[in-house]
């Protein structure tokens, strides 16, 4: 079973963050609307929000209070400190133009894969993701990626506290099976999904590893019905691992500076 729950949680921040959460995924809520999701008194609530809003991370409009543009700043900020978004930004865009499809950098945080950015090629209409987005990292092209690199006592920990979950018909929730899947990716370098977290979506993958270390990964996914014959086996990945291999000789250059 997965284990989400800490015992060194601190319930007052965990309260901040549970008033955050409700106000985020309902893009706005009253203190009613979070009464109703949150289990403290109506007067705590009142003094959370007020606090937040004080300190300029909640905003209140006519009775609703929304999280703030502050929050923007600090995921900016995140991303370009935690993340090799610069460096991996030119080659999204290069793939994007290629292709005219959607293609994403991901990494690894806390054992889901993190949608950091994206760039959206010419027949890009919509995207099931947005910066920020989290996954279960076994049933995407990205996450697979990205784990089939992982040492594997992080590989146990990350399916140890998350779990396998199924999603569709074709999501794998064996370790064996998954961890077979990891040979075969580190062997060509490239990920696919197939269908494993959206029935109608299928991705291509490759990681960014850099000083042996995986930064994240590259990868690009669309309905099936724009990714299928050689084009998805074999066109695709050759473009995403030339693009990797492009990033990670720039790492080593800079180092060698």
């Amino acid at each position: 079973m997965p284990r989400e729950n800490s015992s060194y949680r601190i319930k007052t921040a965990a309260n901040v963050f549970d008033i955050i959460r409700v106000i985020h995924d309902n893009e706005g809520a009253t203190l009613t609307d979070l009464e109703d999701e949150i289990e403290l008194a109506r007067s705590t609530i009142h003094d959370y929000v007020q606090t937040l809003a004080e300190i300029g991370y909640v905003i209140k409009d006519d009775g609703t209070f929304y999280t703030s543009l502050a929050f923007l700043s600090l995921g900016h900020r995140a991303k370009l400190i935690q993340t090799a978004w610069r460096q991996i930004k030119p080659a999204l865009e290069e793939i994007g133009d290629e292709t005219g499809e959607n293609i994403w950098f991901v990494v690894e945080e806390n054992g889901k894969a993190v949608y950091v950015d994206n760039y959206s090629g010419d027949r890009v209409l919509y995207t099931f993701n947005t910066p920020g987005t989290r996954e279960h990292l076994h049933c995407v092209a990205a996450g697979k990626a990205i784990l089939a690199h992982l040492p594997e006592d992080r590989v146990d920990e990350i399916i140890d506290r998350h779990g396998l979950p199924q999603f569709t018909e074709n999501t794998i929730t064996d370790p064996a099976e998954l961890k077979a899947e990891f040979e075969t990716i580190r062997e060509r370098g490239v990920a696919f999904s197939r269908g494993e977290r959206r029935d109608e979506i299928r991705g291509v993958a490759t990681p960014i590893i850099a000083d042996g270390r995986v930064l994240g990964s590259i990868t690009l996914g669309a309905p099936s019905k724009r990714l299928s014959g050689q084009f998805f086996t074999e066109e695709l990945p050759n473009l995403v691992t030339g693009a990797a291999n492009r990033i990670e000789f720039s790492f080593q250059q800079t180092n060698l500076e």
